[in-house]
């Protein structure tokens, strides 16, 4: 068989020269990778992602941006992609994640899944800062760190805030070391806390600013404590305002002022006098240990009005002052902060029936008053403000001579006469006998309340404030059988007109209900200055009250 295998030569080769052996060249891929085949290189490629799985946190490069998210090459098989949704809390846009990511940037994020057969691994960055966050968080709770947090949002039960990432609630019980009512104040606001609750597997983390203020007030305790006897001075804050009084912090611990010990001046409610946050000087009036509790006081730190009073004020003295209280029996007056005085109805008006204060005064008014009696040991000022004024009474004698004919009408009747008005807010009483020419046994045959008539002035007593009056002079009779006073006729005075004119005077003033308060009001007006109102003052509440006669019509029209 013939050859047909051409030799190098025959192929238009060069021919080797000879005694050297011939050498056929080898290929270069075989020597620079003697051991890496495609094989071995698509095995290696395949077994790369394999270090990657769900839970790791992983560095990547940004290798672009697109509407599905980020592209993020982070040395597997394929890349990674971070959804627009994971980037952070709030949405973001495709333009603001282009704003915020640049190409080539590297970028930290938590892998969420590996999908290799289907090329897909889907990474969050929102997730990688929360597990940063929960790391730090951790740290945080071992050494019982402080740390600032900026309140979200209010929601039910308390306040929402953010650390690292991660919402922390912080319940409404744990705002404050007392009760927190409204807790919008807190949103927006920065707030130191500590952590009292961290659990990763329920998502749970619970703040507290109670924690952080009570071991301020722990510390301050301590130094307050040590100083705390009584008398002893202190400012201190105001934190709550109760109807019952005021509670201070004195620096750790909190005190109580009762509202008799906040000022000498007269309050409704403690609030009119401190209000929530105000700096005040206070003095330790006693320590109880035991019960934990500390009595203060302000007032203590002020000049007591009552010292000096009498250098201050005296007997005869025109003051003036506010109203501060109306009663049924009189109204208070304020002096000076501290210092009142009261005004008794009696001592209103020379000739007005005063039945309330309200018909002369109201709270807030200012007056102008007479000082009648200073008792600076039972603490206790009688004013007047009738005093301020002329007594009509006085004049009357020099107008009114005996024998004067004057006409009035009928204001009042009782069993043993008639009380005509001489002038306005001026009584004179008819007596019985002196009502007609003939003989009567019932005023009320005659007359009736309203009736104008007409008399002659027998009497007028300005001391006393009495007039005695004749009807039967002016109807033309004799003079009566022998000059009477009032007394003598049967009363006149108005403590006669409640005795009905039969036995001794009743005090001097009206009777009321309230024995202690009507004690001591009528004990100051007489002291001060005699008692004394108009003769035509409720005649029939009096009449009735002394079961005196009279037809039940004329009670009525009287009462």
């Amino acid at each position: 068989m013939e050859d047909n295998t051409q030799t190098p030569a025959q192929q238009g080769g060069t021919q080797p020269t000879t005694g050297t052996t011939p050498s056929t060249p080898t290929p270069v891929e075989e020597r620079e990778y003697p051991a890496m085949t495609m094989e071995d290189i698509l095995a290696s490629e395949a077994q790369e992602p394999q270090n990657v799985s769900r839970g790791d946190i992983v560095d990547g490069t940004i290798v672009f941006i697109g509407q599905e998210g980020i592209a993020v090459d982070i040395g597997a098989k394929v890349e990674g992609i971070i959804p627009l949704n994971q980037l952070g809390d709030e949405p973001v846009t495709l333009e603001q994640a282009q704003e915020m990511y640049k190409s080539g940037e590297q970028i930290e994020a938590y892998v969420v899944r590996v999908d290799l057969p289907n090329s897909q691994i889907v990474l969050s960055k929102k997730r990688a800062d929360q597990d940063k966050g929960w790391r730090v968080l951790e740290k945080m709770q071992e050494a019982e760190e402080a740390f600032e947090v900026e309140v979200l949002e209010k929601v039910r039960g308390g306040l929402v805030a953010q650390v690292e990432g991660i919402r922390a609630f912080l319940p409404a019980s744990q705002v404050d070391t007392r009760r927190v009512n409204d807790l919008d104040p807190y949103v927006g606001k920065p707030l130191m806390v500590k952590l009292i609750e961290l659990n990763r597997k329920r998502n749970r983390v619970i703040i507290s600013h109670r924690a952080i203020l009570e071991a301020q007030k722990a510390q301050a305790r301590e130094a307050t404590v040590g100083q705390l006897e009584s008398g002893a001075q202190f400012e201190g804050e105001v934190v709550e305002i109760t109807d019952f009084g005021v509670f201070v912090n004195l620096g750790g611990i909190d005190g109580l002022v009762h509202r008799s010990e906040l000022t000498y001046g007269r309050f409704n409610h403690p609030r009119d006098v401190v209000k929530v946050g105000d700096k005040v000087q206070v003095q330790v009036m006693d320590v109880d240990n035991d019960r934990e509790r500390i009595n203060l006081s302000m007032k203590a730190l002020t000049q007591d009005p009552w010292e000096g009073a009498t250098d201050r004020y005296s007997i005869g003295q025109k003051v003036t002052g506010k109203v501060t209280n109306l009663t049924n029996f009189g109204a208070f007056v304020e002096l000076e902060s501290g210092l009142e005085g009261l005004v008794h109805v009696s001592e209103m008006s020379w000739t007005k029936r005063v039945r309330h204060p309200n018909e002369v005064m109201k709270e807030g008014d200012e007056v102008e008053a007479v000082i009648l009696r200073i008792d600076p040991k039972d603490r206790r000022i009688s004013l007047g403000i009738r005093q301020t004024t002329d007594d009509p009474w006085s004049a009357l004698p020099d107008r009114y001579p005996p024998g004067t004919p004057v006409k009035g009408k009928i204001t009042g009747m009782t069993d043993f006469g008639v009380f005509m008005e001489i002038e306005e807010g001026i009584e004179g009483l008819i007596h019985i006998s002196e009502l007609d020419l003939n003989r009567v046994n019932n005023p009320a045959d005659l007359f009736k309340k309203g009736d104008e008539i007409e008399a002659v002035i027998l009497n007028i007593d300005p001391v006393e404030q009495r007039a005695s009056l004749s009807r039967r002079r002016f109807l033309g009779g004799g003079a009566a059988p022998t000059q009477r006073d009032y007394v003598s006729q049967g009363g006149g005075a108005r403590s006669d007109r409640y005795s009905g004119g039969q036995g001794g005077q009743r005090g001097g003033g009206r009777r009321r209900e309230g024995g202690a308060d009507y004690a001591y009001n009528a004990k100051d007006a007489q002291q001060g200055g005699k008692i004394s109102t108009k003769l035509g003052d409720v005649y029939a509440d009096l009449f009735a009250q002394f079961g005196l006669g009279g037809d039940k019509k004329t009670e009525e029209e009287q009462g």
